[in-house]
């Protein structure tokens, strides 16, 4: 009796799993097919492609998916050297002309070996073509073609973007002699692109109304004078330039940046051949600068060092780094920085950082990476900067290498450090293992008379 209930309970449990796994297909495959495709989206493509074996129900269903990311890297193995690329070519051209959505939430193409550029260009064409709202596109060869007239103008007339992301070496892309406006846009990051403009356009506007991310590196704008970003909600600016794109013929056109709420501000470049202008120095106001500048052989990169620097006297924390940085002329001339209070420098001279220290009255962290042309001389006439008897608490020297120079400029901001509280000092590569040396270096410094509020002095080997 007992043991035909338990039989009699088992069949039952079997039964009702079975109904409730058949349920569940049968509710499954009800959805409707955007809700199934958005479901698949949140796999990577090829792994919502590749459902469509699971049964002649799923052969199709990744096709109603509403984010599609191609990478190249993934159909190249050791074992497939051959036949990768021919996938690929294979699976975006399936991908493209399968997919049954009219927009896209998200479209990237990230390729890392070289295909002709003419199917390059029709994919570009196909996709713009689909209302994408977030477009990456990213290629690592040397594109030489530039943009047709179509692929063009379906670009700057896609309304619905909200993230755009384009890194194509040497890519020419011809700019609608109108103003540019992308009313959703919140980021923009370019790379390698040739902007063209019709000559007889002086003024190119960048009208970006909801834009918070503005990053290019490496792009030009060619026949502009001026570059005008109208983005009122621009929160981070990044600008780079390498050596190989320093050409003044190509970057003399000027930057002009229309912002109310700037919080972060980079430039890095191999000098700085254009000039760029806040329409409104006050928007920096408690922000960060980042400014790196290498030497060029020529062009006028100190005196836009300075005009540069003089639009952020209002920002918190600054970076000032580079070759230029060394030899930096005109630092008498700077405004004072009222809000600064962390400032990292580079190799300097000992003029250039007294002549900042000088300009920065609430400066509490100083962070440099050494001196270059030290005169005694001026270290004992200099006047004191205020800041270092009444906010400077953190001080640290990077690449040290034990030069009477670093020794004497450590005495001098420890005898005039009121309230200074932490002095470190990471030593060079070259220094390590020679435990003599600093061991000599640690005593001097600490015969120096220290004021009662030193707390830490320490050594790494960062």
């Amino acid at each position: 009796m007992k043991s035909g209930s338990m039989v009699t309970g088992s069949s039952s449990s079997l039964d009702m799993r079975k109904k409730g796994n058949e349920g569940e297909e049968d509710i499954f495959s009800k959805l409707p097919e955007f809700v199934v495709g958005h479901i698949l989206s949140l796999l990577p493509t090829k792994d919502a492609v590749r459902t469509s074996v699971l049964s002649k129900s799923w052969v199709s269903r990744w096709t109603f998916v509403n984010k599609l990311d191609l990478d190249d890297s993934v159909f190249y193995s050791p074992k497939k050297k051959t036949c990768g690329e021919q996938c690929f070519i294979d699976f975006v051209n399936r991908a493209l002309l399968l997919t049954k959505s009219s927009s896209l939430d998200s479209f990237s193409l990230v390729i890392g070996n070289e295909y002709d550029a003419c199917l390059f260009i029709t994919w570009m064409t196909s996709i713009l073509k689909r209302n994408v709202k977030n477009l990456r596109i990213s290629s690592h060869f040397d594109f030489r073609l530039p943009f047709p007239p179509l692929t063009s103008r379906l670009l700057f007339e896609s309304k619905l973007l909200e993230e755009l992301e384009i890194k194509i070496c040497s890519c020419a892309i011809r700019v609608p002699p109108v103003h540019v406006h992308f009313g959703c846009l919140k980021l923009l990051k370019l790379s390698g692109i040739i902007f063209t403009i019709e000559s007889y356009v002086k003024l190119m506007c960048l009208r970006l109304p909801v834009l918070k991310k503005f990053e290019t590196k490496n792009c030009v704008w060619l026949n502009a004078k001026c570059v005008n970003l109208e983005a009122p909600l621009l929160e981070s600016v990044h600008i780079e330039h390498d050596s190989k794109s320093a050409l003044q013929e190509l970057l003399s056109f000027g930057i002009k940046i229309s912002a109310l709420h700037l919080a972060e501000f980079t430039y890095c470049g191999y000098g700085l051949w254009q000039p760029i202008v806040l329409s409104d120095p006050s928007v920096a106001h408690n922000a960060s600068a980042n400014i790196i500048i290498d030497q060029p052989v020529i062009g006028p990169t100190g005196y836009r060092a300075i005009m540069l620097l003089k639009q952020f006297s209002q920002v918190k924390h600054l970076k000032f780094d580079g070759s230029q940085v060394s030899t930096l002329k005109g630092v008498a001339g700077l405004p004072v920085f009222g809000m600064l209070s962390h400032l990292e420098l580079g190799l300097v001279t000992a003029a250039v950082l007294l002549g900042l220290l000088l300009k920065s009255p609430v400066l509490e962290t100083l962070h440099f990476k050494g001196i270059f042309c030290f005169e005694q001389e001026l270290l004992n006439s200099a006047v004191v900067p205020g800041c270092l008897g009444t906010t400077l608490r953190v001080v640290k020297f990077d690449n040290v290498s034990g030069l009477e120079h670093e020794l004497c400029l450590a005495k001098f901001l420890m005898e005039n450090g009121g309230v200074l509280e932490r002095m470190s000092f990471s030593l060079e590569s070259e220094w390590l293992g020679k435990s003599k040396m600093i061991e000599e270096f640690k005593k001097k410094l600490f015969s120096f008379k220290k004021p009662f509020s030193l707390a830490i002095v320490e050594f790494s080997n960062d």
